[in-house]
């Protein structure tokens, strides 16, 4: 019964987004103009990976320039590159298992047709059905997810959390994509860039409890036997 409301509560949502946002709705907030259309387009492009690969040349230039920060830059690139890799194997393998409608073809969010539907139909490789979740929005946030754990300054993360959020919105204005789609590979991208970085960078409280607490040990122990004595 709860889980029945909460899927409908999701779909509701995705009809409001639908209706507010997409492009082809008489009450969407963006006035269907061609400068609109067209920023978008552009937007959406930065989740096709032409910024992965950009970020990756200029990290490799760097690496070039100045050899005596090989390990750093080279963690850098491998967790780009595993970050991208791995959700677009997450991505893909759960397209093709849910088989969700697209919006451009229907108007019902809860169209989600599974595998065995999509072989017998003979439309396995038909783009239509491969809505949830979204392969654009998982790969920008990926890597926005990413460069966020090891990049600390707010002036850079900042803007690359706002072209994340412009990637997603874009999506849904275009008409590829349910808002369910947009916001599960936001999380998703999340749980697999953490794994990465974890894998890449390890665990730095972990690596320095280990050697605070034989210290400490050693310390209480040296002063409890003066005490003795």
């Amino acid at each position: 019964m709860i889980q029945l409301k909460l899927t409908n509560y999701i779909f509701s949502v995705d009809k409001f987004f639908f209706k507010h946002l997409s492009y082809n709705s008489d009450f969407s907030i963006f006035k269907h103009s061609e400068s609109i259309e067209r920023f978008f387009r552009f937007i959406t492009k930065f989740g096709e990976g032409y910024f992965e690969l950009l970020l990756t040349i200029v990290l490799l230039s760097f690496l070039l320039i100045n050899k005596q920060k090989y390990n750093f830059f080279k963690k850098y690139i491998l967790a780009i590159i595993f970050t991208l890799l791995s959700t677009q194997v997450t991505v893909n393998v759960m397209k093709v298992l849910f088989a969700r409608a697209r919006p451009s073809i229907t108007v019902n969010p809860d169209k989600f047709y599974g595998i065995m539907t999509l072989i017998k139909n003979s439309s396995f490789w038909k783009g239509s059905y491969v809505s949830f979740p979204s392969g654009h929005t998982i790969t920008i946030w990926g890597t926005i997810w990413i460069l966020s754990f090891i990049i600390k300054s707010k002036a850079i993360k900042i803007p690359l959390f706002i072209l994340g959020i412009l990637v997603g919105v874009s999506r849904i204005y275009l008409v590829h994509h349910w808002s369910s789609d947009v916001v599960a590979s936001v999380i998703l991208s999340y749980f697999i860039a953490k794994f990465v970085h974890k894998k890449i960078f390890g665990n730095k409280d972990k690596k320095a409890r280990p050697i605070f607490v034989p210290y400490y040990r050693k310390l209480t122990i040296g002063i409890f036997k003066r005490k003795i004595a």
